[in-house]
């Protein structure tokens, strides 16, 4: 840090800010400096340098996590710099949560340096913040950050009862359309667009969906994008990260997300199910069915290894069954030779399988047997699903009571000012309460979604088309043998291979769920 200082006077510092982006361009950080400078003169003092608090809320964020107040601490405990005082504006302008400047920027400096002096511009001689009107001054600039929130929260509300679409960044894949406005009017700011597809891009997104639905991995996906020369939604390269974020986002499928933000002091994003959603708000992208199905690949290979692109097909699902043990994958190609080695090995009997021949013979097994075992999946699953969707909802009705005692609460704080003013982040403690509530919902939805697409027969039509095993590649063959197979067991004593645990597939994920919520 380099802070111009004159040895011949009483030097100080000042702090100012502006809270967001929009004012960028109007006088406050200039005034406030102007005002910062002439208080120091008149005090005897000489500001060596105005620290730029720009547009951070301090509402929204602790002295501790806005730079321009580490660096003004950071200066004014500095041994070097003889800094003597601190100026601000007022009040409002150092925080809007009641209690941060004080405990960690006033007390943290006094301790250190007793001699240090604080001035407001709006306030008589020494500023002091235990003072009965600097506390009553910052108790009304978190007051009026609390009432501002509440009235821009309700209308955000209002907006979504409308079904309006409120101020966000228009995904990829849809663009917004002004049916009153005029070709030649240029300010359409104040006009309500409506979110319609962009049918160029709406087809990538739903390329990428069938993509990673086969178990393409988001990378791969990326690269295969930017080796067709298609630019990503930031007009760049595309990253396994922009996939990944258009496979997560529900707007695909006609859902408004709102509220999404784990914390006011953080840009990460809550997970599916925590956040509000719209339901049919636009016209979607992905079908429901796509959706389930592509999230339930993505989550097959996180648990059974992400290299989707692997030779090793079955890697996980062959055992020994003499020994009990999963069969490992094992590259045994001698050093220059022409021809590759790939082997599954018992870890335990040493006994191997060579990859091209169990491949072979497992497709070759599964074609043979699939209409029959399709035939009777059929007929197990309608009844299994009926009796597994009746314990979903009751389950699903369980967290919607325990989620309504906490709504009960939210509102008696939100019609409590004094609760307010004591704890001002009390809707994010309450929105972390409900996450694991609202998470829980979600999951019951998207399985009484995947049994009601199964009864409805929606899914059995169009199963078939696992039957066209030619020209797949390697993520694709892989993703259908994982859906397939719980366990092949591998009896290497009689040559045989058997068989066992077929998966419900392609709703396996179902059968797990099941289990898991069953008393």
């Amino acid at each position: 840090m380099s802070l111009l200082v004159d040895n011949f006077s009483k030097n100080a510092i000042g702090i100012a800010r502006r809270s967001d982006i929009k004012q960028k361009h109007n006088a406050s950080i200039e005034t406030q400096s102007e005002e910062i400078r002439l208080r120091a003169t008149s005090e005897g003092f000489n500001i060596v340098e105005v620290f730029i608090d720009d547009a951070n809320s301090a509402y929204h964020q602790v002295v501790t996590s806005r730079k321009a107040m580490t660096d003004l601490l950071e200066a004014a405990l500095s041994e070097d710099l003889n800094i003597e005082a601190i100026f601000f504006y007022e009040e409002s302008r150092v925080s809007r949560q009641f209690y941060d400047f004080t405990l960690f920027i006033h007390d943290v400096i006094k301790r250190d340096k007793p001699y240090m002096k604080f001035f407001s511009t709006c306030t008589f001689g020494e500023w002091d913040p235990y003072k009965v009107e600097s506390i009553i001054k910052f108790a009304t600039a978190a007051s009026e950050s609390v009432a501002k929130s509440r009235r821009a929260k309700d209308g955000q509300k209002n907006a979504l009862s409308k079904k309006d679409r409120p101020g966000s960044k228009i995904p990829f894949g849809y663009k917004l359309h002004f049916p009153y406005l005029a070709e030649t009017d240029e300010n359409p700011n104040n006009i309500k667009g409506e979110q319609i597809l962009h049918p160029d891009s709406a087809r990538i997104v739903l390329f990428i969906f069938h993509l990673s639905s086969w178990g393409h991995s988001q990378q791969s996906i990326a690269n295969l994008l930017n080796e067709a020369g298609i630019t990503s939604p930031e007009g760049k390269v595309w990253s396994s990260g922009t996939i990944d974020y258009i496979l997560d986002n529900d707007q695909y499928l006609g859902h408004l997300s709102w509220n999404i933000r784990v914390s006011r002091n953080t840009s990460r994003k809550k997970q599916r199910g925590e956040y509000d959603l719209i339901f049919n708000h636009h016209e979607p992208i992905i079908s429901v069915h796509l959706w389930n199905i592509t999230h339930q690949t993505i989550e097959l290979h996180k648990r059974n290894g992400k290299n989707n692109s692997s030779p090793f097909l079955l890697r996980g699902l062959l055992h020994c069954q003499k020994c009990n043990q999963s069969l490992v994958s094992k590259n045994e190609t001698p050093k220059n030779s022409k021809h590759s080695y790939l082997v599954y090995r018992c870890p335990s009997c040493k006994k191997k399988l060579i990859l091209d021949e169990i491949h072979n013979e497992i497709l070759k097994e599964l074609s043979s047997k699939w209409y029959v075992m399709l035939e009777n999946l059929e007929h197990t699953l309608a009844k299994l699903m009926t009796k597994g969707k009746s314990k979903i909802e009751e389950h699903r009705n369980s967290i919607k009571n325990q989620l309504q005692e906490i709504t009960l609460n939210e509102e008696f704080l939100i019609n409590d000012p004094e609760k307010v003013n004591q704890n001002s982040d009390w809707d994010f403690i309450l929105s972390i309460s409900k996450s694991k509530l609202n998470r829980e919902i979600f999951k019951a939805n998207t399985f009484i979604e995947h049994i009601n697409l199964l009864t409805d027969g929606f899914h059995s039509n169009q199963i078939f088309t696992l039957l066209k095993l030619n020209n797949l590649q390697n993520p694709e063959l892989r993703t259908l043998l994982l859906t397939l197979f719980k366990k092949i067991d591998v009896d290497f004593e009689n040559g045989k291979l058997l068989y066992v645990d077929y998966k419900l597939a392609p709703f396996s994920e179902i059968d797990l769920y099941y289990e898991s919520i069953k008393e």
